[in-house]
């Protein structure tokens, strides 16, 4: 009663117990980098923001005019000739 295993049941056996044992010892720990992960959607976020705010505000001032933003909602248009004049934004 003594029977052998066929050679590719015992090749499966084998390849399944070294697969258990990596992954149990390898206890990899994912969080800190899901944190990481949060952290640089936030930063990308800014920064499109950011880009579209300056965009927006070149569109608004012209080409021929530099814009700063004084506020959340106060534009600042300094044309390369003339005088410097500010844009307000929104509705009171």
């Amino acid at each position: 009663m003594n029977q052998q295993l066929h050679p590719n049941w015992g090749t499966a056996i084998v390849l399944s117990a070294v697969l258990g044992a990596f992954c149990f010892v390898s206890d990899a720990d994912y969080r800190e980098e899901f944190g990481h992960a949060d952290e640089l959607k936030t930063v990308q976020q800014e920064e499109q923001a950011r880009a579209s705010r300056e965009f927006a505000g070149q569109a608004v001032c012209g080409p021929g005019a530099q814009a700063q933003w004084l506020s959340d909602k106060e534009l600042q248009c300094v044309p390369k000739r003339g005088r410097t004049y500010q844009v307000a934004g929104g509705q009171p």
